[in-house]
């Protein structure tokens, strides 16, 4: 009915010569469109109002108390997905289990495999508030579970065993990519540890051999061999750190040195005579592990590692449409945690530190003797580990591992506290007589936040735990979950998406109508919005070479003669060229056809967003539909406006 009315309604008054009593009085032809589109617009924009206000009182009426909890708008803030395979390997891609929609990626059961999602932009406005008024973080997944071994019923209704680890791992994103190639895997696997002298040693043993049997290597081993330098470089580069010196540029200048290796073995696999700089590469390498070996206190210190793991949890294999289909995990703010060696090592340092910088250890010459009860109130820690802290320290103060100085507390050879717990730890001299051993208390937002250059990021390790099973993701499987807003909010976005909508067709409609009778404008407005409903993506896809396939005429051909593409045309070499040339016309036409055909197809997702039970996202959802909407109006009014004036007024 709309489109009909749009389409007819001018070429009416035309025709009853209805129009002539406006015509003749001083009105602009641009003012009479504007007027024919604002007018049927109001009407539309009541008639939607009204029908959403019924809709909204009949959902409230209708739906049960008890699946109110339904209506409701996540606002989701989703993250960027990569894989970590078995060997330590990042990779864009998991495992695929057989699937031929490939649309998740697989990592296997109780292995080193992990999905790491990063979300960015995580900030005081990602937390909620839970009944108790406690902050926490909510993730949200809808994981697929996949078995390669039978199981009993209950383990298939239970499903199979996943669990989270907030992680901080600046090893792992500064090293990680050394672990393409197998050839540089233990270096990678010692640098991701902190053993920096290991993976010093280790690049040693490996330009020995490019210097001596450089053949030994794979042209795949220098390729990654000199992209991970590349990434290395890259990354301790951008951290700006003083400390660091000039390490980040060793491993670039070792990595571009490594790229004329690679270019020349290409050259040498095409037949060319090329020198292949394999000693200037080693010599540069040689540099890095020097680096290393000068500069492991220093990494200890600035690549610091930090593991949270959260308690598992169940995915099931089936998923219904109800809520127990999704795994909601609470992560409260205040996060108690045992603390592996590392974590531990660097929480005793600090707090010893800021303690120690306080004047707080030390009375009368030897530790206070509230030093216990300080720790357990202002640590957080257990009264048997504060415990057992004190009497550490008093037994490395008597050994004379510990010093007095100017009234403070300070290592006697001049290690850092951290590097000082961390021995005691590997001595196994700090071991923990509580039960639930070292657990310590860290500040989501404060401490697993990591901030680089601005850009604040969480990242979040998935693990499948069960052995024989795989555990499937995709990017939107998992998203943090904001606060809620109503679903009313969402709702009536939606509303305003279709509204956008139906006004672009009664734009349409008007502007056509100022030039043809009514039955080619309602042909044209049709014929629009069909194909910008339906056919806009696959226009956009075949234009910019996504979808495959020949041409028009070189299909039509191909038909007739019963040949599929693969085989191509039987046709002379200018017979080719001609239909080549004539698709390159028809592609020339399709790209400007999709240049003024509005793309009705982004006023539908704020719908899709609303059946899931998310909220509308403005900059993503409405701004297009707005951008799309005012896009064609003020075209359409001055193209209205300029073919009215050329119009003949009277009927025919």
């Amino acid at each position: 009915a709309l489109i009909f009315l749009s389409c007819w309604a001018l070429p009416e008054d035309i025709r009853l010569r209805s129009l002539h009593t406006v015509v003749t009085k001083p009105a602009r032809r641009m003012e009479i469109v504007i007027g024919r589109m604002a007018g049927l617009g109001v009407v539309v924009a009541i008639l939607l109002v009204v029908m959403g206000v019924i809709g909204q009182f009949w959902l409230s009426r209708r739906i049960p108390e008890n699946a109110r909890s339904a209506l409701q708008c996540r606002v989701p803030l989703f993250g960027e997905l990569y894989f970590i395979s078995s060997e330590g390997q990042p990779q864009e891609t998991g495992l695929n289990v057989g699937d031929v929609w490939a649309y998740r990626s697989h990592i296997p059961g109780n292995s080193r495999a992990r999905a790491v999602y990063v979300f960015r932009g995580v900030d005081e406005s990602a937390l909620t508030r839970n009944d108790k008024g406690e902050e926490e973080l909510l993730l949200e997944c809808r994981f697929e579970a996949f078995r390669t071994v039978k199981g009993s019923e209950s383990s298939i209704v239970k499903g199979i065993s996943a669990q989270y680890t907030l992680s901080v791992n600046p090893r792992e994103e500064a090293f990680g990519m050394l672990a393409q190639s197998e050839a540089t895997r233990a270096i990678a696997d010692a640098l991701r540890e902190g053993q920096y002298n290991t993976a010093s040693a280790e690049l040693k043993k490996l330009t020995e051999r490019i210097r001596t049997a450089p053949g030994e290597l794979r042209p795949a081993d220098y390729f990654g061999l000199h992209f991970g330098m590349f990434v290395s470089g890259t990354v301790l580069d951008n951290r700006k750190d003083p400390a660091l010196g000039n390490l980040g540029k060793l491993f670039i200048e070792a990595a571009l040195t490594g790229e004329g290796v690679t270019a020349a073995l290409q050259q040498q696999e095409r037949g060319a005579k090329v020198e292949i700089p394999y000693e200037a590469f080693a010599a540069k390498l040689d540099l890095v592990a020097d680096g290393l070996t000068e500069r492991s206190a220093v990494l200890m210190e600035t690549l610091q590692r930090m593991e949270v793991p959260l308690p598992s949890f169940n995915v099931s294999e089936y998923h219904d449409l109800d809520e127990s289909s999704t795994n909601l995990t609470r992560v409260p703010r205040r996060l108690r945690f045992v603390a592996d060696y590392e974590t531990l090592g660097r929480f005793l340092a600090a707090e010893i530190a800021r303690k120690n910088d306080a004047g707080g250890l030390l009375a009368d010459g030897g530790l206070k003797a509230s030093l216990t009860e300080e720790l357990v109130k202002e640590s957080k820690i257990s009264q048997l580990n504060a415990e057992r802290l004190v009497a550490v320290l008093g037994e490395q103060l008597t050994a004379g591992t510990l010093a007095v100085d100017a009234g403070k507390l300070k290592v006697a050879d001049g290690r850092s506290w951290y590097l000082f717990f961390d021995d005691l730890i590997r001595r196994e001299q700090l071991v923990s007589e509580d039960t639930e051993g070292w657990m310590i208390e860290k500040d989501l937002l404060q401490d697993l936040i990591q901030d680089q250059n601005g850009d604040r990021y969480l990242r979040v390790e998935v693990a499948c735990i069960n052995d024989q099973m795989y555990l499937g993701m995709a990017r939107p499987d998992l998203f943090i979950r904001k606060a809620d807003q109503p679903f009313w909010v969402g709702y009536w976005k939606a509303i305003l998406s279709i509204l956008l909508m139906l006004l672009l067709i009664i734009v349409l409609g008007v502007t056509v109508s100022c030039v043809v009778k009514g039955p080619v404008a309602l042909l044209f407005t049709l014929t629009f919005f069909i194909v910008g409903q339906f056919f806009h993506d696959f226009m956009i896809r075949k234009l910019a070479g996504v979808e495959k396939g020949t041409g028009t005429v070189e299909s039509m051909i191909l038909i007739a003669q019963h040949r599929n593409p693969e085989v191509g045309m039987d046709v002379s070499e200018a017979t080719l060229n001609v239909v080549r040339a004539a698709d390159q016309g028809l592609d020339g036409v399709l790209r400007g056809f999709s240049m003024i055909v509005p793309d009705f197809a982004v006023f539908n997702r704020a719908s899709m967003y609303v059946e899931n039970r998310f909220d509308v996202p403005f900059r993503d959802v409405l701004l297009p539909s707005v951008v799309v909407f005012f896009g064609f109006l003020i075209p359409c009014i001055l193209i209205g406006g300029a073919l009215l004036k050329f119009r003949e007024l009277e009927a025919k």
